[in-house]
């Protein structure tokens, strides 16, 4: 099909649908679809794909797939639909379209020793890696915990903001994991604040009491303990695609007595939302006055210790 054709197709189908496309005001974004070889027939869902993605990225695949799916792209949540988005943000990365830090996937990180060429590389890693722990000179203490590895990826640019501890938990967690949190909150002398966020369904529920009771059991301070996300306004908020829970589920009655007969992931919930949420709730115990201190007297440290580092012998920077 010639690129004018492809064009004229998007273009009337992207119409026919209400869907005003910035992307195909770009030249760049324009050109760039059009020459990933994509079918015709998924050159449409690749326009919109990419414009959810760019304002909400970082995301999980998952994510943008609700994104697609209740902006009306996909007619459904099924697996077909997921794999059918999939191959083409498959494209659209592999022909370097769409950056690959757009989608977040912390499960399969590679683990490694740290090193360094040399002694001046490794000088230069320690100048740009220090950090104060503003944490233990304010007032209260915050640590995050997220139900899915993935969504981590979606948090920490927010938690890395605020150098607050973020916590995955990958399924149930262990008493191993447990203890350690446990033991680390036992030496802060503050106030805790625990925030969470899991999907609206048996098990993201029975998650989140399985990890309270275990920190209770193995803790000696009390903690204030807040669910950010999923959350039964989050439906009507963000116009949620609710989804069935399981009858099978060993909690199935219990949730449903408590919840009702509607689930959601926590993808579903948009990235910039998500983030948003938990920027605003960490903000909460932050006295901004406080806040500006500890940052200048961090750039003061950095300074100084640039000096130091300025006076070594040249060949060891």
């Amino acid at each position: 099909m010639a690129e004018k054709t492809k064009l004229d197709s998007v273009r009337s189908e992207l119409q026919s649908k209400g869907w005003d496309s910035d992307l195909l005001a770009s030249y760049y974004w324009r050109e760039s679809i059009l020459g990933t070889g994509l079918a015709a027939k998924n050159l449409p869902l690749a326009f919109v794909a990419t414009e959810l993605l760019k304002l909400d990225h970082p995301t999980t695949l998952r994510g943008l797939f609700y994104r697609v799916v209740s902006s009306g792209w996909l007619p459904s949540t099924d697996k077909k639909q997921y794999n059918r988005l999939g191959r083409i943000m498959k494209t659209l990365r592999e022909k370097e379209v769409v950056p690959f830090s757009w989608i977040v996937d912390n499960m399969r990180s590679t683990i490694r020793p740290s090193s360094w060429s040399g002694i001046g590389d490794f000088i230069e890693t320690v100048k740009d890696a220090y950090r104060k722990d503003f944490w233990e000179s304010l007032p209260e203490y915050v640590h995050v915990f997220c139900e899915k590895d993935a969504i981590a990826g979606v948090l920490a640019q927010v938690t890395q903001e605020f150098d607050v501890a973020l916590s995955p938990l990958r399924g149930y967690v262990s008493l191993t994991y447990a203890h350690e949190i446990a033991d680390l909150w036992n030496g802060i002398r503050k106030p805790i604040f625990a925030y969470y966020l899991g999907d609206f369904d048996p098990s993201g529920f029975d998650l989140e009491r399985d990890l309270k009771e275990k920190l209770h059991q193995f803790g000696d301070h009390s903690f204030e303990w807040k669910r950010l996300a999923v959350n039964q306004d989050d439906f009507n908020a963000f116009n949620l695609i609710p989804l069935a829970p399981k009858r099978t589920d060993r909690r199935y009655k219990e949730f449903v007595d408590r919840h009702g007969h509607k689930c959601a992931e926590l993808d579903a919930l948009p990235a910039t939302e998500l983030r948003r949420q938990l920027r605003d709730a960490i903000l909460q115990h932050v006295p901004p006055e406080m806040w500006n201190r500890l940052q200048e007297t961090e750039r003061l440290e950095k300074e100084s210790f640039e000096k130091v580092l300025a006076r070594l012998p040249r060949g060891m920077c």
